[in-house]
């Protein structure tokens, strides 16, 4: 909660100093005096002053967007020296630039973001195969655990997102052919019942009925609760799960799934801490204790 809370104040930061830098700059372009800018409103919290203006830089107290104050007859009184500087005293177009020049240099951010991700690229998740369950349409096409999907009735799959792309347009067909790689380096060409969805399956979680799952590694312990079961037993916020009674773990869902399986009995669960393993025992609690 509190990553979020700070990520989301942080990329608000940049929005608004690029907002507030295209008045800044255009002010100065066109010979208005700034006094002062600022990142967030209310209070001042810290402030230096810089350039041949002595302009404020100051970071408020309430970081929830910005200003730039620049001279202007009608919020203050105006020195001679400053009056032919001031906001109120420049042309109809002067102006219009300068208040226009906030949301172009956002627009501008994100032309350059854009890119920038169009140049280096994001990062995409491989279409690896979790174990999919026994009885699902995946599990009778005779897919594993580890396969790596390389292609769907001959085009390539390079993400888990053409995957399921792919799988949508073909939601018309009874079936389709997947081209993977198992984990031992072997290729085999398997058949994809689709037929066996309906028109509300494909509007859901159609990925999930056919038993396609992505193998997203170990699951990460985001946190434990104090006197809970994963506490008392040691695991700690960051640890791995690698395996839950011997059953391989490859996401939360499947550990979710094991845990739920054994309210109330002790499991073993194998976890990864900076690299080494080690095994913990605990009982989960059952639904009338949560």
């Amino acid at each position: 909660m509190i990553q979020k809370l700070l990520a989301f104040i942080v990329t608000l930061g940049v929005l608004v100093v690029f907002h507030e830098l295209g008045h800044y700059l255009v002010a100065r372009l066109v010979g208005v005096k700034v006094l002062r800018f600022s990142v967030g409103f209310g209070r001042i919290v810290w402030s230096r002053r810089f350039g041949p203006d002595r302009t404020e830089w100051a970071l408020s107290a309430i970081p929830l967007g910005g200003y730039v104050k620049m001279v202007d007859e009608r919020e203050s009184e105006v020195l001679p020296a400053d009056l032919p500087r001031a906001f109120n005293r420049q042309n109809v177009w002067r102006r219009i630039a300068i208040v226009a020049a906030g949301p172009i240099a956002n627009l501008a951010l994100a032309v350059l973001l854009f890119a920038a991700i169009y140049v280096i690229g994001v990062p995409a998740q491989r279409p690896l195969l979790a174990p999919p369950p026994a009885t699902s349409p995946a599990a009778e096409a005779g897919l594993a655990g580890g396969d790596l999907v390389t292609a769907l009735d001959g085009e390539a799959i390079g993400s888990w997102q053409d995957l399921r792309w792919r799988l949508l347009k073909a939601s018309g067909t009874s079936s389709v052919s997947l081209e993977v790689t198992h984990a031992d380096g072997s290729t085999a060409t398997r058949r994809l019942a689709l037929d066996a969805l309906n028109a509300g399956d494909w509007e859901s979680n159609f990925m999930a009925t056919l038993g396609l799952r992505a193998d997203l590694g170990s699951p990460i312990v985001n946190e434990t609760l104090p006197g809970k079961p994963a506490a008392i037993a040691g695991i700690r916020p960051g640890d791995a799960i690698v395996a839950i009674d011997g059953t391989a773990v490859r996401s939360p869902a499947d550990a979710a799934a094991i845990t739920n399986a054994h309210p109330g009995e002790r499991i073993t669960f194998t976890l990864r801490r900076e690299g080494a393993e080690f095994r913990s025992e605990l009982t989960p609690e059952s639904s009338e204790q949560n």
